[in-house]
């Protein structure tokens, strides 16, 4: 005998405010975490200077400004890097 699918009474549905805050609250986490890495691995593992990482932790923050604004599209630059530079980056 199946009994009647109990839900909890406490639970707030969510909304699609809701959705879209996580969502990009998660965006930007990864970048964040990605973007550390990159930095500590120059720092770390190529000895850059500081001035230079700053700088380019300065553009990332502001080209992904630019991408949030609409100026830019990330899958524009994806395509700029792998036919102007041959680079392109894959996580499998």
């Amino acid at each position: 005998m199946m009994g009647k699918k109990k839900t909890n009474p406490k639970k707030i549905p969510k909304t699609q405010a809701d959705v879209d805050r996580a969502e990009k609250k998660g965006q930007i986490f990864g970048m964040e975490f990605a973007v550390t890495l990159v930095l500590w691995i120059l720092l770390d593992k190529h000895d850059a200077p500081d001035e230079d990482v700053q700088t380019l932790n300065e553009e990332v923050k502001y080209l992904c400004d630019s991408i949030d604004k609409g100026y830019v599209s990330y899958p524009d630059i994806r395509r700029a890097l792998k036919e102007e530079h041959d680079t392109e980056v894959v996580f499998q």
